[in-house]
């Protein structure tokens, strides 16, 4: 009893562990397709884009290294308070919308400013550059961690570590398995041994 739930343990935690691999691998390749297939864009998940902060500008709402998430929005709805993620140069900005104004060719155009900024940004932003809209979900640090992985040291020790690890697990578990199985198998056989001893031994009837 106590054996088969070890085993139905680790089946658990390896499946899991499958699930989350599976789930990472997933969101990378949509994220890296997304690169490929709308160069134009930042790339993102079901509507979502994650964004690292690499400025204070948005402080202390925004800090820097932290990974922010952006949702798909209409720029017609947009309004004076929203916080928004634009390209400018093919660099993404974070910043506050100030104001909506219409430019001479009847395009609406938004003055930006960042929190921890004095002034507004030089440039009004258009509706095609706008990337989403952030509603205030974020995780702090993680953009400085994420930034770490893509250094080689850090690719070494996020990834080619963690890699050999489970790899000598797995080889570990399936060996731990195999010794359990064949001392189980022995034990069967020594009993069934002892058992046809026994007959062997009692009187015939």
């Amino acid at each position: 009893m106590s054996r088969g739930r070890r085993i139905s343990v680790r089946s658990v935690i390896g499946g899991i562990l499958c699930v989350i691999f599976i789930l990472v691998i997933f969101i990378n390749m949509t994220l890296i397709i997304s690169t490929y297939t709308k160069p134009g864009e930042m790339p993102g998940v079901f509507g979502i884009k994650p964004a690292i902060v690499l400025s204070g500008s948005m402080e202390p709402a925004i800090q820097t290294g932290d990974m922010i998430f952006l949702h798909k929005t209409d720029p017609a709805r947009l309004q004076a308070g929203d916080v928004i993620c634009y390209l400018d140069s093919g660099q993404a900005v974070t910043h506050r919308i100030v104001g909506v104004q219409e430019g001479e060719d009847g395009q609406i155009r938004y003055a930006t400013q960042g929190d921890g900024n004095n002034t507004p940004d030089r440039q009004a932003v258009s509706a095609d550059q706008v990337q989403g809209i952030w509603r205030g979900g974020k995780i702090p640090g993680l953009g400085n961690g994420i930034l770490f992985m893509q250094t080689t040291t850090g690719m070494f020790l996020f990834m080619i570590c963690p890699l050999c690890l489970f790899i000598l697990w797995d080889i570990w578990r399936r060996m731990r398995l195999d010794r359990e199985e064949a001392e189980h198998r022995a034990a069967l056989e020594a009993e069934l041994e002892s058992y046809r001893a026994r007959e062997k031994e009692s009187p015939d009837c």
